[in-house]
């Protein structure tokens, strides 16, 4: 981008009501978490239907085993980049409104965004289905696979949509009211 193209994205930014940023898969991507689709993408790696939520609690075992492998294993040791610190700080500068995130892996919150809407959900919690109980993710809880819920002994679920879910509620929603609302759209890896 020039410094002619880079002044005027920074004026409308300064000069908009309500800005809005839109990240997906490509924002952490520079953070070492490789995108799910194109050429390096996991699902050249992995088979995507072990995030079918039928399959999943069909074979929780075999799932489990994967999940754990990439959004524990390998997504657990990456950090913010620029992208993420930037948002944060437009957040902090009242230049931001908020953000909407398709990703999972918490990233924004660990640079400082405040405002985030989780169009996908988030990897730093587990689900119990049947108790309604939610519990942060921890080495000791995923350490024997598949992690089942102290209170009923249910498999818990990652707190993230899995192919045959519906977008939370809360997130849709939130996130149509920004869009609605949005003067500037900041749109990042997407």
């Amino acid at each position: 981008m020039d410094h002619k193209n880079l002044n005027k994205a920074a004026d409308l930014i300064v000069q908009s009501n309500h800005n809005v940023g839109f990240t997906g898969a490509g924002v952490s991507v520079e953070s070492g978490i490789p995108p799910f689709r194109g050429k390096d993408g996991l699902w050249n790696k992995y088979d995507p239907g072990i995030l079918d939520l039928s399959y999943f609690y069909s074979n929780p075992e075999d799932s489990w085993a994967v999940i754990k492998e990439i959004f524990y294993d390998f997504f657990g040791s990456a950090k913010p980049n620029a992208a993420h610190s930037a948002l944060a700080e437009l957040e902090q500068m009242n230049l931001l409104s908020s953000v909407i995130t398709q990703n999972i892996d918490n990233l924004h919150q660990e640079a400082g965004s405040k405002t985030v809407y989780e169009f996908h959900g988030n990897s730093r919690n587990l689900l119990c289905k049947e108790c309604d109980i939610t519990y942060p993710v921890t080495d000791e809880l995923i350490k024997v696979l598949p992690p089942r819920c102290e209170k009923c002994g249910s498999v818990l679920k990652p707190d993230f949509i899995f192919f045959g879910e519906m977008i939370p509620e809360y997130a849709y929603r939130k996130s149509v009211e920004e869009a609605q609302q949005a003067h500037t759209f900041i749109v990042i890896g997407t």
